[in-house]
This record gives C-alpha cells, structure tokens and sequence, in this order.
C-alpha cells in the first residue's frame, strides 16, 4: 500500500494544474518555508550495489547452451527449456497478440506463465509439441481474464544457462576500450551510484519539507469542487493506465499495487487534498518570492527535462507534456528551489 500512495503522490505532479485553487488569498497564511532543517546524509558504494550492477551486465552477456546428455529424456521441474508456443483463445482461429514466440527461454517451475503452461510440459521430451488447454486467471488482462486458450508448445531442447565472469576482459568489450580493469570500471560507477543514491535522498527531503510546510500553513475551507477535480484526475490517470494495459482499474490495482478499489479511493481522498494544499503552498511561495521564468530560463530546464524523459525533439516534448503545463512545472520547482536553497542539513 505505501508503494501506491507514494506513486500517487508522484503522479499529483503530472496532472494538469488548477491554477489558484482553493482559498482566496485571506483565508490561507503561509507557513513557514525558509531555514527549515532536515537530516544530513553521506552515501556509500556497498558490495551489493556491485553486485546488482555487475548482475545487469552480465545479464546481457547470458548465453544458454543445449545439455546434450538430457537429449531424450523428459523434461522435469527446474529445468531450462528452449520452447516455441502459439496461443489461440477459445473460438478463434489465429493467436492472440503476444500470444506466440520461438526460442523461448522458460524455468520449469518458475512461474512465469499463467497455471498449468509449466506442468504441462513436465514429462515432454526434446523435439515433442503439445497442446495445453488452460484457462487465464480472473485478474489478467481484461482482453483475456478468465477466458479459454489452447497452447501449443514444442520443446525445442533442454539448456543450460551459462554466465560470464566479471573480469578485466569483459569490461573491456562491454566498454568498448573505455575502461581496461573492472577495478577502474568500479570507480567509474561508484560516482553514478552515489549521485543516484543523492538524488533519490534529496527527493525525499524536498517531499518531507514540502510535508513540513503543508503542516505549518493554515487553510481555510478547501474548495469542494476543485477538490474533487483533483480526486478525479488522479483516478482518471490510473483508469487511463489500466486501459493502455487492457485491464479494467478493479484489475489493474490487484495485478500492480495488491490493492482493491475501495482501498484505492480511500487513499486518493487524503492525497487529492494534500496535493492540493501542496500546489496551494507553491503558488503561495511564488507570489511571496514574486518568482517569474524567463525564456532563458525555461531553455535551459526545458533542455533538462528532456534529457530526464528521453526526448530529442524540443516541439515534439512540448507538445506531449504541454508547454503551458511545463511552465508551472518549471515554476513549481523554482519554488522549491527558494526552499532548499534556505534548508540547513543537520
């Protein structure tokens, strides 16, 4: 549940904004932003984040090689298995999107396919195809939840997954020269692990400062109506996602957050009116320290934020996130900015 309240929160600011929402100006005071206090913190590179970042690259150097001595004997629970699969849902006559793959790589047990595809092809040998006949789960995708399929797997052969060794060598071909020892790698990474490490801390602390002010700040009666623009929105974003997913919204939060409906609008209700108040206390902030974005301005954080999303294309990332929406964003964070600019670390 708090892995869904926190992407809640997350998702209030890509919503679109409601500009003066609430109070007049009279019935909010302003709680106190400047000089607040948070928890100083210094990162280190453990073994385990080596260990992580290692598993990732040697994941693309994977290969899997036939086991020649189990050619002919049947397929048994824990095994690797090189499968081709077609699936066809009941009363249809072609396979279902995504339905069908060649050289499927699938651990015996493993539970990565839906009940019955992985004990089905327990007792099958190299070279047999078989028909399984199962049903999909209620909670699936809504194109497919509770509906009949036939699969039709052959098991190509029994593998051996086989994993490279970090070494010197390796580095040197996945850096393409760049690096000549893991030890020089390392050093390299460690950089980018305590960035991130501070970044995803500093987000924290800017979420927990903005909580502070929040609590601080007196509001008067909160607009019902906007309020409710708000728990709207956010329930509007995660249909929109269950949609994308072909899924039904009941569906989509027990297959991704473990959650039911009525949790979910319980939750949304308190993080609607505390993003609210947030926006409330960051315009606040910004009529207070008269904050404007010059076009200098707004080209550099443009240039930052497309960077961050993966975009290229200037008119193409305005017109997807919306320039006028991208403007309060760059506002909102210059807001934010005043706050930690004054913020001390104890």
């Amino acid at each position: 549940m708090k892995k869904l309240l926190l992407l809640l929160m997350t998702v209030c600011l890509l919503l679109p904004c409601l500009a003066g929402c609430g109070e007049k100006k009279d019935e909010m005071v302003l709680g106190k932003y400047k000089g607040l206090t948070y928890a100083n913190q210094t990162f280190e590179v453990s073994d385990e984040d080596f260990e992580n970042l290692f598993a990732q690259i040697l994941e693309r150097y994977t290969t899997y090689e036939v086991l020649e001595d189990r050619k002919g004997t049947a397929v048994k629970k824990g095994d690797l298995v090189n499968i081709d699969f077609s699936g066809v849902l009941d009363g249809e006559t072609e396979p279902f999107e995504g339905g069908t793959d060649k050289g499927y790589i699938l651990e015996i047990g493993g539970g990565r396919f839906i009940a019955g595809f992985e004990d089905g092809l327990i007792g099958v040998k190299q070279g047999e195809t078989v028909k399984l006949n199962l049903t999909f789960p209620e909670q699936y995708y809504a194109a497919y939840a509770g509906k009949k399929v036939t699969f039709t797997v052959t098991v190509n052969d029994i593998v051996e997954k086989k994993v490279r060794e970090m070494n010197d060598e390796l580095i040197v071909d996945y850096s393409n020269g760049q690096f000549k020892t893991v030890d020089e790698y390392k050093k390299f990474a460690s950089e980018y692990i305590i960035q991130a490490k501070a970044q995803t801390y500093m987000s924290e602390v800017r979420s927990k400062l903005l909580d502070q002010i929040v609590a601080d700040t007196k509001f008067g009666k909160l607009d019902s109506e906007k309020l409710d623009g708000y728990y709207n929105d956010i329930k509007n974003y995660y249909a929109n996602e269950a949609l994308k997913n072909n899924m039904t919204l009941e569906q989509y939060l027990a297959a991704t957050y473990n959650t039911t409906v009525d949790e979910f609008n319980a939750q949304v209700k308190g993080v609607a009116e505390q993003s609210m108040k947030e926006e409330m206390v960051l315009n606040a902030i910004i009529a207070a320290e008269k904050i404007v974005l010059t076009d200098e301005q707004y080209n550099t954080m443009v240039k930052e934020y497309m960077n961050k999303y993966d975009y290229t294309d200037q008119a193409k990332f305005e017109a997807d996130y919306n320039k006028d929406k991208l403007r309060q964003s760059m506002l909102f964070d210059l807001a934010f900015k005043v706050i930690m600019d004054s913020a001390v670390a104890e």
